[in-house]
């Protein structure tokens, strides 16, 4: 076994990640390995939940890393010394501080054929308010369901929406009003591609192909916050 690297401030969620993209999987399919599903994956990842000695022991063996190391946030592959040492020296010496666990993660469910998610109307948990949004208003947080983004988004995944108004080429969350006996209208993960008075243009990748909303059936249209912005970068 390889000497173990020396402590970074990375969290395991970190080091989880890194090492399954390194692998080229999606959360899918590191859940069906684990017996888990790809939302309890994401949420390991974004260190929204724990994870288990032993789920973290079956996750490792797939990605051929050290377990130990990787509770301790080292991320140490056991059969490649030089790909470790690289790992090393590209991570961030220092994971970002995290504010207060008081943004709201909203419950979605499954939308059907023509849609990305309903929200259930109810607040699931509560997830880490990041740097770049410390003094933000009107932040949310939802788990993304279904494949149309991928690979920009992957289902499990977290993603923080709101705050400022979203511009053309921007990301976005589109929920509809309810129709006819439905509680909750259908959601939409989509890009921006264009806004208009009569029409709203959105972009999907899985399959590629545009969609074309009306305004006036458009509850809330959310901007998904990047990464950086979220981290103060």
């Amino acid at each position: 076994m390889l000497d173990e690297m020396r402590a970074m401030e990375n969290t395991t969620g970190t080091v989880l990640k890194t090492a399954r993209k390194a692998k080229g999987m999606v959360l899918r399919q590191v859940g069906e390995q684990v017996g888990v599903s790809a939302q309890a994956v994401g949420n390991w990842e974004a260190d929204a939940n724990d994870i288990t000695m032993d789920n973290l022991r079956k996750v490792a063996a797939l990605y051929g890393i050290d377990a130990e190391a990787a509770s301790r946030g080292q991320l140490v592959y056991l059969d490649d010394e030089e790909r470790s040492e690289a790992v090393r020296i590209t991570s961030p010496t220092r994971a970002p501080a995290l504010g207060p666990k008081d943004i709201e993660l909203l419950g979605v469910t499954v939308g059907g054929d023509d849609a990305d998610f309903t929200f259930n109307g109810e607040v699931i948990d509560y997830v880490r308010r990041p740097p770049g949004i410390a003094t933000t208003q009107g932040v949310f947080a939802n788990q993304v369901i279904g494949i149309s983004m991928i690979p920009r988004f992957e289902p499990g995944e977290v993603i923080y929406a709101g705050g400022k108004q979203p511009v053309n080429g921007e990301y976005v969350i589109i929920e509809l009003f309810p129709v006819g006996d439905e509680k909750n209208g259908k959601c939409f993960i989509k890009k921006l591609v264009s806004r208009k008075p009569n029409e709203i243009v959105c972009e999907q990748f899985n399959p590629p192909k545009q969609l074309t909303f009306n305004p006036y059936e458009i509850k809330k249209m959310s901007r998904v916050i990047p990464w950086q912005e979220l981290l103060g970068y």
